[in-house]
Order: structure tokens, then C-alpha cells, then sequence
């Protein structure tokens, strides 16, 4: 869960204040702004400097595709800088499902996500201390492709014979695993012809669906974000 103070600080010769906001308990798709706006902070008009720290021992998930930790709609030019002394951890995407062959794993999702802000003017920085890890969610592996069919051959016990129905159908392929963290899925494997050899092919084998691509470890989505780390890092910055 998120606390947080304002904190008086003097920039040309006005008080201005600082929003120091902390996640001290594990939580899940954390909002940067709805949280802001709870303790006080107007977006759409306050340009307060943003501090957020996740605590040593905490962990910030994320449920389905959403970023573990995202900014929402800060203000534009509202510096933020975000310390992750505890671990932020994106959201595993999701095998490709076995009611449909072949079908694509899906993407891993963002740990932690700047929200798109024209123009954000602000400076960001996210600083990763030593007991810190941020690792955005792997990707999910892609679905087995299905089975294919073909006749199967019957001998005539003359030294020949021929290829006749029901065609016999193979096996579908297997799953790909999820990635790790910061790691794409692999892919499916194809499905197996059944039948016989050398007779047609009534049905072909499908091939395995695509592994999903890993999340971001922090998405930066064009604005400039200066990242610095002692703990890992584990995904993109970008």
C-alpha cells in the first residue's frame, strides 16, 4: 500500500512543496497519479516534484496486462523520481491456449511504465538501490500446432496395395515455455502427420505459435528517463 507527505522546499525565493510518496506493504498496478491525487496533488495543475520509494522487502506485482508500476497522468512537468529499494515485477504473459492450435503466447508486461505525456517536460529518474530489482514479466510460449491427417496405406497381400480413408490423424505439437523474467516466450512445436507414409495428406500438421515478447523493465515511452541501478535489472529500458 502507498502513504505519503508533502514536504516544504524553497526554489526562487518561493515555498514549494515535494509529494515523498512510499509503498510500504506488497500491492498490485500501482498508480503513481491516483495515488498522488490522494494525497493532495492536482494534476492538471500542480507541478510538484513527485519522490517514490518502494521499501526494502516489498514486492509490486501486477495483475493481467497491466504495468506493475505506472505514472498515469502526472502532471507534465512534475519531476519524478522513483526508488526501488524492494522488487517491481511485471506480469507473466500467457501460453497460447490448446482450444486454439498454434495460437501466439502473449506479451510479458511492463514493471514499471511511463505514461505517454505530451510534452512532458519534467526530468525523471528511476534508481534501482542495491536490495532493488526490477524485472519486467516473461513472455508467454506459444501454442502446440494441431495434428495432421492423411490416408493410411492398406496392403492387398499381393505385394502392393493402396492408400485408403479414415486418414489416421498425428499428434498436436507441445507448448513453449514461458520465459524468465526480461525474456521472451518460446515457441510451440508443430503437430505430427498421421496416416501413412508416402499416402496424401488430407489434413497438414499446424505449426506452433510464436513465443510472446518480454515486457519492459522500465518503458520510458519517449520521455527521457535516467535509469541507475545497483540491484538487477532484468528486461528493457527503452
Amino acid at each position: 500500500m502507498g502513504t505519503g507527505e508533502l514536504m516544504p522546499i524553497v526554489q526562487g525565493g518561493h515555498q514549494k512543496l515535494d509529494l515523498n510518496l512510499t509503498i510500504s506493504g506488497n500491492t498490485s498496478n500501482y498508480n503513481i497519479a491516483t495515488v498522488a491525487a490522494q494525497n493532495g496533488d492536482s494534476a492538471s495543475s500542480d507541478d510538484t516534484p513527485i519522490f517514490l520509494t518502494v521499501d526494502s522487502g516489498v514486492e509490486v506485482t501486477a495483475t493481467m496486462t497491466n504495468p506493475a508500476l505506472q505514472t498515469g497522468a502526472i502532471n507534465a512537468a512534475s519531476p519524478l523520481t522513483i526508488t526501488v529499494n524492494g522488487t517491481v515485477t511485471g506480469y507473466t504473459g500467457s501460453t497460447g491456449g490448446t482450444m486454439v492450435p498454434g495460437q501466439a503466447g502473449s506479451a510479458g508486461g511492463d514493471a514499471i511504465h511511463f505514461n505517454t505525456n505530451t510534452p512532458a517536460t519534467g526530468t525523471y529518474a528511476v534508481t534501482v538501490g542495491s536490495q532493488g530489482t526490477v524485472r519486467s514479466g516473461g513472455g508467454g510460449g506459444g501454442g502446440g500446432g494441431s495434428g495432421g491427417s492423411r490416408y493410411q496405406f492398406q496392403d492387398d497381400g499381393k505385394g502392393s496395395g493402396s492408400c485408403i480413408l479414415p486418414a489416421g490423424t498425428g499428434s498436436p505439437g507441445s507448448a513453449g515455455a514461458q520465459g524468465g523474467f526480461g525474456q521472451a516466450g518460446s515457441a510451440g512445436s508443430g503437430g505430427s502427420l498421421g496416416g501413412s507414409s508416402g499416402c496424401p495428406v488430407t489434413s497438414p500438421a499446424g505449426s506452433g505459435g510464436p513465443g510472446g515478447a518480454a515486457g519492459f523493465a522500465v518503458r520510458k515511452n519517449g520521455r527521457t528517463v535516467t535509469v541507475t541501478n545497483q540491484g538487477p535489472v532484468q528486461g528493457q529500458t527503452a
